[in-house]
């Protein structure tokens, strides 16, 4: 009876733990990334506070923008959101411009506790169109040197498996 009791109460003791740790949720969360955004462009989005009803209803979250070549930094505010709100969450828009080409590293910042969350840096690139690069053989022919230099490769190595495997067949060592 006591062996059934013990796995029993390490589940509920496992429960509480994890039940609990749920409920204390706390962070932000973005409605989108910057991802495609041109240089120039404006990266626009929703951002969500989760925390105590006490402290989200005093948070001013800002973004925060370095591009990572220069070290320059900029910071944006963000501004209450026309959407509906909970006691543990609260909504802002933002627009973020990123002024040139490059990568950039963006950290928000909850604005009650002045704890940051970092993402992953991102590289905003120009949306100039892509140039096909001519063949050096004319303007209608056939890059004709990449299937034969793939085709030498293939026979060659046919010919290395097939001597290893006769050498192995016939028990030539030497």
């Amino acid at each position: 009876m006591r062996r059934s009791l013990i796995p029993f109460a390490l589940a509920v003791c496992t429960a509480a733990v994890l039940a609990s740790s749920a409920l204390a949720k706390e962070g932000v969360e973005l409605s989108s990334t910057p991802f495609g955004t041109p240089p120039g462009g404006t990266w626009s989005g929703t951002l969500t506070v989760i925390g105590e009803p006490a402290l989200t209803g005093v948070a001013k979250p800002t973004i925060r923008l370095t591009k990572l070549e220069t070290g320059e930094t900029r910071v944006f505010a963000t501004k209450p959101a026309k959407v509906p709100t909970t006691a543990e969450s609260r909504s802002f828009v933002f627009e973020v411009v990123f002024p040139t080409a490059g990568r950039y590293a963006y950290t928000v910042t909850d604005g009650f506790t002045d704890r940051e969350y970092t993402y992953p840096p991102v590289r905003i690139v120009g949306s100039q169109p892509l140039v096909a690069v001519p063949s050096s053989g004319g303007e209608d022919s056939f890059p004709l040197w990449a299937p034969v230099a793939g085709g030498i490769a293939l026979l060659l190595a046919a010919a290395g498996v097939s001597i290893f495997a006769r050498r192995r067949r016939f028990g030539l060592s030497h």
